[in-house]
């Protein structure tokens, strides 16, 4: 059996990197910009349910919109050392599953930002197989079934399972190879909370509640 995984809001919550990001911006724009409040305002804005522009609608607000900035905080965001620890749930998971090369990760985002999550959390050493899309291209991040195949290798279908949160991006490329019914986890304050899980998934609340052989 190959059980993939999936790595934000799956393993930890990834608002906890979100705020961790948003601290290191923090302290670069109080020695850089002289300003103060940075963290407060941007996290106020994310827990309203603001993403992507969330640096731009901060620094408007203060008269210091500038291009070249806004391209550092990103930089600075994407290459920080991340304060994020894995879910109890995820740990007690991984450390059940002793035989690694029937474990894989399967991850989207900036790959620096994907593999310095990776080693923050120490997850390295589990997994036999760690794809990070962004490593293979841009056209390779979910729903691309490619990678899907890259971690089945010669097995059938109905020897692998992906384990993820995503009701927009993750299933769809496994259902589309015959996989197991995949496993939405759907943990209380993970970004997708409110998409529905698809009809072809078994939806969990934490990874306590998967059982798979």
């Amino acid at each position: 059996m190959l059980i993939a995984l999936d790595l934000d809001d799956t393993l930890y919550l990834e608002r906890y990197y979100v705020r961790s990001g948003f601290q290191a911006v923090d302290q670069w724009l109080k020695i850089h910009c002289s300003f103060e409040d940075f963290f407060n305002e941007a996290w106020s804005l994310f827990e309203s349910g603001k993403r992507k522009t969330i640096f731009n609608m901060v620094l408007e607000s203060k008269g210091l919109f500038d291009e070249t900035v806004i391209k550092e905080l990103v930089n600075i965001y994407r290459t920080h050392i991340p304060s994020i620890t894995l879910a109890a749930d995820a740990k007690e998971f991984l450390r059940n599953h002793h035989k690694k090369e029937n474990l894989a990760l399967i991850t989207d985002g900036p790959a620096i930002a994907q593999w310095s999550k990776i080693k923050a959390l120490d997850i390295e050493k589990y997994f036999g197989k760690i794809i990070v899309t962004d490593d293979l291209g841009a056209n390779y991040s979910k729903p691309n079934p490619d990678v899907f195949k890259m971690v089945q290798g010669s097995l059938p279908g109905s020897a692998c399972v992906y384990i993820a949160d995503n009701p927009l991006k993750d299933f769809a490329a496994p259902a589309s190879l015959g996989w197991m019914p995949s496993i939405r986890v759907r943990r209380p304050g993970s970004l997708h909370y409110d998409c529905a899980t698809p009809d072809y998934c078994i939806e969990a609340a934490s990874l306590d509640d998967v059982v798979v052989f």
